[in-house]
């Protein structure tokens, strides 16, 4: 099992940057993160204030409209795709944080519901094809865990 930090975890052929100015009219927004995964190259876009669009290969796949802040933690592969992780920080007293999955390197892009314990101090593990984000609950209650697979986010713990 590989257990990974959400601060640092990028694993296999991928490239980042920050604050590429786009190729594009005047009114276009710029994106703020560009990252190639693998052959997909993945483009996160502030549209306006609590507006961020993710794109895939200048598709757009979702967009948050609810958070302050969009981020990308990380990116992960498993077998012959790709794993993007965000951080959605929410400003909200009673869950300031959530998480979503991106799948890339199938048919069509996968994105998961918005999960998480409410905490931002996750962790992420790969085992066999199986990616997991565990996060301290709110108020000492232990830990929780949600897992991805087949194209689906589940608690599993």
């Amino acid at each position: 099992m590989r257990v990974h930090s959400v601060c640092a975890a990028v694993v296999g052929s991928l490239s980042i940057a920050f604050g590429i100015a786009g190729a594009g009219s005047a009114d276009a927004a710029e994106p703020r993160l560009m990252a190639a995964l693998g052959n997909t190259v993945l483009t996160m876009t502030d549209i306006g204030p609590k507006h961020t669009q993710v794109s895939v290969n200048d598709k757009p796949v979702f967009e948050d409209k609810e958070s302050d802040m969009l981020s990308f933690v990380g990116a992960y592969s498993l077998k012959d795709r790709w794993i993007a992780l965000f951080q959605a920080d929410t400003g909200a007293k009673d869950c300031p944080t959530r998480f979503r999955i991106l799948e890339v390197g199938g048919p069509q892009p996968l994105v998961s519901y918005p999960f998480g314990s409410c905490s931002d101090a996750a962790q992420v593990t790969i085992d066999n094809d199986v990616l997991t984000v565990s996060m301290p609950q709110p108020g000492g209650g232990g830990e929780a865990a949600w897992t991805y697979r087949n194209g689906r986010i589940g608690r599993s713990k």
